[in-house]
């Protein structure tokens, strides 16, 4: 791992956070990033990832390299507790024996208390693979609970099946409104749409993820409310500080009623939803990412130093 990621904190932990698809597979379902490196009140050390499922649930990550040791997995239960957390995510080259049997009696322990109340434990080993001159990362489950998979296999099968589906959801008198943001929106080069029960997520490919992976810009509700996810943005690299401050005020002239979330992560706007102010941020949002595939991303991902799933190597010593 330290071919590729020479440092866990400051290497490894920031790519996973922009890398959280190489988890879904695993039985967590799709992972939004909120924070890394995610402080409590109070305390000197941090959770290395805080996310959250597409229903809500928070999950927290925690990142060890070699052997995982029981202070990783208190700590981590710890910063789950804190966070409210309805999962805790352990990734470490080796779990022993007797940790997985810990994790194992924690779940059963969870799937008996039920998925409000308890705390999910997932081992995760993690190595990597080198393939020619790529390097391929591999994560496996050691532990995980059967009820978390059952109840994202639920939230999945509830899921709108697609934007006719959206259209007749939401409530009549925005519906007009929903449909011709769901057009514009697929007009745009790099766009996807991901819907949930009563949402979608309008996302544009971001360059700065590795495998063409995108960004949830806007989450757009069948209530009309519109939320729009400048901390994803930021995180995702997609709005540097030169871009930020177009952005947000952009952002204040359009949406002025707007309510901005702690340190302005989220925006929500209340219905009506209006397709031009939509439009008008999808457009600064992606003259930037066009700027970025043409320069700094094909740099970043194309060179023939870097692997297929966006890993550097580590220079040489």
């Amino acid at each position: 791992m330290r071919t590729v990621w020479p440092s866990e904190a400051t290497d490894f932990t920031p790519w996973l956070g922009d890398n959280l698809g190489f988890l879904d597979e695993l039985g967590l379902g799709q992972l939004l990033l909120v924070q890394v490196e995610a402080q409590l009140p109070g305390l000197g050390r941090s959770l290395d990832i805080l996310a959250e499922t597409a229903d809500g649930r928070r999950v927290a990550i925690e990142n060890q390299y070699s052997v995982m040791d029981h202070d990783h997995l208190t700590r981590g239960l710890a910063y789950a507790v804190g966070h409210d957390a309805r999962a805790l995510v352990v990734i470490a080259e080796e779990h022993r024996a007797e940790f997985v049997a810990v994790a194992d009696y924690l779940n059963r322990c969870q799937e008996a208390v039920g998925d409000e109340h308890g705390i999910a434990v997932f081992l995760v080993s993690l190595s990597v693979e080198q393939i020619g001159e790529v390097y391929v990362p591999r994560f496996t489950v050691r532990s995980q609970p059967n009820a978390w998979r059952a109840a994202v296999a639920a939230s999945e099968s509830g899921r709108l099946a697609g934007a006719e589906d959206f259209i007749a959801a939401s409530e009549e008198s925005i519906r007009l409104a929903a449909g011709q943001i769901l057009h514009d929106w697929q007009q745009l080069n790099g766009s996807s749409m991901r819907f949930g029960k009563a949402s979608v997520s309008l996302n544009l490919r971001n360059p700065f993820k590795a495998g063409g992976g995108s960004t949830s810009v806007f989450l757009l509700y069948t209530n009309g409310q519109l939320v729009l996810n400048r901390g994803y943005l930021i995180d995702g690299g997609v709005a540097p500080e030169s871009v930020l401050t177009v952005l947000d005020g952009q952002i204040r002239t359009l949406y002025p009623s707007a309510r901005w979330g702690e340190k302005g992560y989220y925006i929500t706007i209340p219905p009506p939803p209006d397709p031009d102010s939509v439009r008008n941020i999808a457009n600064l949002l992606q003259q930037q990412l066009s700027s970025y595939a043409g320069a700094s991303s094909s740099r970043r991902f194309t060179d023939s130093s870097t692997d297929v799933a966006g890993i550097p190597p580590a220079e040489p010593a």
